[in-house]
């Protein structure tokens, strides 16, 4: 007679694999940029997630700390990280920023982030602390890790000696105040401004100043930046 088979003792929710982390961090983004972080309640984020509060808290042990997953996982998402070592395979400094900065714009434009955008600021003279969550696991974050970029930019010799971490905000202020004046104030529908050339324009601007002084005359945006 054959053993009788062991009855798994893996907890449910292990077993469907249908539930994840990212799930809920999706939820999440959605419930937070319409409703802020002090209003959101884990009762909405289940909801939207299609689960039960209790299934969050197998990953998540509060509403902060899924909150701070949530910005962690869109940095990733926006800046991942860049490939550091030489080679005929890595893309120069100059390309790296390029690319980040049309995926900067396309963030920002997004209704995901308008809508947090609009709600942060609006609680955040009530609310303090969530500001400040969003600065230390969002802002600040993706601010450093673009100046790693331009750092490694510099000591290659691509630009010139700069703080990076204010090179980096200034690029993330540029397009963020033209994705909320564009998107969020009508600016578009009063003075309408194509992608393609807006996105241009800044990184030029951005790039121009940066540059060393021997690269600034002849770089030209890589192919497919246009």
């Amino acid at each position: 007679m054959p053993p009788a088979k062991r009855q798994s003792r893996m907890p449910r929710w292990q077993r469907r694999p249908e539930v994840r982390p990212r799930q809920i961090l999706e939820a999440a983004f959605r419930v937070f940029g319409t409703r802020g972080l002090h209003q959101a309640t884990l009762d909405d984020v289940a909801r939207a997630a299609g689960i039960t509060k209790g299934t969050i808290y197998l990953y998540f042990p509060s509403k902060a700390a899924l909150f701070s997953a949530m910005l962690r996982a869109r940095v990733n998402d926006l800046l991942p990280p860049m490939e550091a070592s030489g080679g005929r395979t890595t893309p120069s400094v100059h390309r790296q920023l390029l690319l980040l900065a049309q995926r900067l714009y396309q963030f920002f434009k997004s209704r995901a982030f308008l809508a947090m955008y609009r709600t942060m600021v609006g609680e955040a003279p009530q609310f303090p602390e969530a500001a400040a969550l969003l600065y230390r696991e969002g802002i600040l974050p993706a601010n450093r890790r673009l100046a790693e970029v331009i750092r490694r930019g510099i000591v290659r010799g691509e630009f010139r000696t700069v703080d990076p971490l204010i090179a980096a905000r200034a690029l993330v202020g540029m397009f963020q105040i033209f994705a909320v004046s564009q998107r969020l104030l009508g600016g578009q529908r009063i003075f309408p401004i194509a992608e393609a050339k807006l996105v241009r324009t800044i990184t030029d601007i951005f790039f121009r100043g940066l540059l060393a002084s021997s690269r600034t005359t002849r770089t030209k945006h890589p192919r497919g930046i246009r």
